[in-house]
């Protein structure tokens, strides 16, 4: 009777250990999908409309500029933002991060580079940047009634 060897018999169980923790991390170092301090995207509607965000997310309007139209993407209102912009616009459009809790209508125009004559596109968002953080906070938010004298 001839007994069939198994590869992994015999082996210590700190081998073990160490072979599945390498294949563990191997997996988690070839994605960077698991980056606990990367800002959860936030992608509104390039048409404008309602879109709720938390502090530490990144909000995303996919407005792109066409470099060789000689118009950008602006902010035009209000003047006091809860959101602000994080740089420059990308091929993906103009990122934001909320700065501020609260509710606002915000408000951006495809204007001439040089700063002169009407907006050809205006788009307007109603942000609501929630008071809230952690993994409940979207749950909690969407159960709580705001009142319209508390001017929240």
């Amino acid at each position: 009777m001839s007994q069939i060897r198994s590869p992994i018999r015999g082996r210590s169980p700190n081998f073990l250990a160490v072979l599945i923790a390498c294949l563990a991390l191997g997996g988690c170092a070839s994605s960077n999908r698991w980056d606990p301090h990367a800002p959860r995207n936030v992608v509104a509607s390039a048409e404008g409309g309602q879109i709720t965000v938390q502090h530490g997310d990144r909000l995303r309007l996919p407005l792109v500029a066409d470099p060789k139209s000689g118009y950008e993407w602006r902010l035009a209102e209000p003047p006091i933002r809860m959101v602000m912009l994080e740089g420059p616009p990308t091929e993906q459009g103009l990122n934001l991060s909320p700065v501020r809790t609260g509710d606002e209508q915000l408000r951006v125009e495809y204007r001439p580079m040089e700063g002169t004559g009407p907006a050809q596109r205006t788009v307007s968002y109603d942000v609501r940047v929630l008071e809230y953080t952690g993994p409940l906070a979207r749950m909690r938010n969407s159960f709580t009634r705001r009142s319209a004298t508390s001017g929240q």
